[in-house]
This record gives C-alpha cells, sequence and structure tokens, in this order.
C-alpha cells in the first residue's frame, strides 16, 4: 500500500513538473543512460521510481518514465496524462522517440540499446492505451497520428483502430476537429473512422 501511494504522489508530481518543465534540456550521459535502460527493464514502479532519480530530466528520460510507468500500472489515469503530456511537439521531440533505442554513448551495451528500443516500439501501443483512460485528450492524440505514421514502421494507426472502436463518437468529433487539409489526409492515408478502417500499415522489419 505504501508503495501504491509512493507511486501515485511522485507520477502526479512528475505530471505537474512535465507542463512547465524545460522538454529541451540536455542529452543525458552515459550513467543517466544506463538508469534509463534500467527503467526500461523495471519490473515494479517503485525500481522505476528510483532509476529515475539517477536518470535526468532529459526529455527522453521523461519519456522512458511515463512509457514505463503506465506499462506497470495501466489503469493509472495519472501516468496516462504524463505519456500524453509527452507526444512530440516538434522535430527534435519526435526524433527522440525514433532513436531511443540508438547509441548515446560509447560504453552503452547492445542490451542497454535493445531494452530502451523496445519501450520505442511499445509508444503506439502505450498512448493508445493512455487516451483510453483519457478521452478528452483524443484530439492531440488524433492529431500525431500523422507525424508518426511517417515512420514506415509505426503501427500507430493499428492501435489507433481500437481507440476508433472503443470512444468511436468522441474519436469522430477529434477527427472532425482536424484542419480540413488534415482531415482529409487523415481519413484517406491513416485511418477512415467510418468502420475504423486502417490504411496506414507498418512495414515489415
Amino acid at each position: 500500500m505504501k508503495a501504491h501511494r509512493l507511486a501515485q504522489c511522485v507520477l502526479a508530481v512528475a505530471v505537474c513538473g512535465t507542463l512547465g518543465a524545460d522538454l529541451y534540456a540536455q542529452e543525458p550521459n552515459c550513467d543517466q543512460t544506463a538508469a534509463m535502460a534500467r527503467m526500461a527493464r523495471a519490473k515494479s514502479s517503485v525500481a522505476v521510481i528510483a532509476e529515475k532519480q539517477k536518470a535526468g530530466d532529459s526529455y527522453r528520460a521523461q519519456v522512458i518514465f511515463a512509457a514505463r510507468s503506465l506499462e506497470l500500472r495501466p489503469t493509472d489515469k495519472a501516468a496516462a496524462v504524463l505519456v500524453l503530456n509527452l507526444i512530440p511537439q516538434d522535430d527534435g521531440q519526435q526524433t527522440t522517440w525514433l532513436t531511443l533505442g540508438d547509441s548515446l554513448c560509447d560504453s552503452e551495451s547492445v542490451a542497454d540499446m535493445k531494452s530502451l528500443g523496445r519501450v520505442g516500439d511499445r509508444l503506439p501501443r502505450d498512448l493508445a492505451q493512455a487516451v483510453l483512460l483519457v478521452p478528452d485528450r483524443l484530439p492531440g492524440y488524433v492529431a500525431y497520428a500523422a507525424t508518426s505514421v511517417h515512420d514506415p514502421h509505426s503501427d500507430y494507426a493499428v492501435q489507433m483502430h481500437t481507440v476508433c472502436q472503443a470512444k468511436h463518437s468522441e474519436f469522430l468529433k477529434a477527427v472532425e476537429g482536424l484542419p480540413t487539409d488534415q482531415k482529409n489526409w487523415f481519413v484517406k492515408h491513416v485511418l477512415n473512422p467510418d468502420g475504423c478502417h486502417v490504411l496506414a500499415l507498418p512495414e515489415a522489419e
């Protein structure tokens, strides 16, 4: 019970901090990168929180922390909000999402790169889970699809299918709220909300 309360408190602080934090913080050093990899492999929220203290406050570290917090506590709305707050807002943040498994320093092991890369691979699923918990964030989630599916290996639209089905009326409203050119591109190239038909399928590895 104490661990549960600790996780909730830390997540609440993280949610508030993310809203005003400098997401352009300096990239992590090798010790921080190793801590992020341990976060990626952690089996409990307490372990994630412990490693977060060593991982620094870079945007990359925040993404790993948020994703693992939600994965370990899949019904926690605070963790869901944290993930949704970190949807990339510019090219630099998008590059971070795409390169979570890339080498950041000479001493980084292949195992650590793979651990971080697997978190990156799961981000589309994590975002879908998050927005199901916090459906009022659907507009931002839907708008991000146009960026995400430009990665040929992204399964964002596939994961979005579940959201479209589960929150269909809200999903339709979010799509309708897109600027006309973006809406037309979305329904022709990403996902047709009539029947939730997925159009942007990931390429095989």
